[in-house]
């Protein structure tokens, strides 16, 4: 009897969480700031390795898949570059764990084995740095692209926790699961309910803030010079 007692109040707690206003289409909403790094790609970042997730450690393995899942989708979705994930039982081989942090030294034999079967012009870490899957929502997200060439160097670093119990980032998702800046239909609660949906928002604003491609050189076209025409 008091086992149940303590799962029906455990319930509750979690279902019940502070209120937030939402204003999902005048905002205010959330922008990420705590990143730093290039503000443009070098232009011979073309291909980029994505290692498996790391703190997912515990979770069931679906909801390590829908994580996963999230972060790669909006990873393509930038466009930046291609993406090449790198599967676990690589990294298992040799690392001897599935993923590494992105504040682990990184075993050199992993990164140069990476660089090399991927053909990888850099690498992507990504780590959860929280997750609370249960109202109110909360994901915490930690990346670090690191570039293939010389020292290995850190070209962008991204740090920063999403939680739904601000309003701006309540606004944010629920305009993201509406289908962003001309949604027109209000998504309802399910935009603060769903983790998948939460963790879709999260990953497409956290690699929106990742450098932008240089823009392409336009060739430059010869002037025309006229000619005196012969009579």
């Amino acid at each position: 009897m008091a086992g149940a007692v303590l799962a029906v109040l455990f319930l509750a707690g979690c279902q019940s969480g502070p209120k937030v206003t939402i204003d999902w289409q005048g905002g205010p909403f959330f922008t990420p700031t705590n990143f730093v790094g290039l503000a443009e790609l070098p232009p011979e970042i073309r291909r980029v390795a994505l290692l498996p997730l790391s703190g997912l450690e515990g979770l069931p393995a679906e909801s390590v898949a829908a994580l996963e899942a999230a972060a790669r989708t909006a990873l393509l979705g930038t466009g930046r570059f291609e993406v090449v994930p790198v599967d676990a039982a690589l990294v298992r081989a040799v690392a001897g764990k599935p993923a590494v942090s992105s504040v682990e030294l990184l075993p050199p034999s992993l990164f140069e084995r990476i660089v090399r079967d991927q053909a990888a012009d850099a690498v992507l870490l990504v780590d959860v740095t929280l997750y609370r899957p249960y109202p109110p929502l909360a994901l915490g997200v930690r990346v670090k692209l690191a570039g293939s060439q010389g020292s290995r160097p850190i070209l962008w670093a991204f740090d920063t926790v999403f939680d739904a119990r601000q309003p701006a980032v309540a606004n944010s998702a629920r305009r993201h699961a509406s289908g962003g800046h001309s949604g027109l239909v209000d998504p309802g609660p399910t935009a603060l309910q769903s983790p998948s949906r939460f963790a879709a928002y999260v990953f497409t604003d956290t690699f929106a803030a990742l450098p932008k491609r240089p823009e392409p050189v336009s060739p430059i076209v010869p002037a025309k010079v006229s000619r005196p025409r012969a009579d």
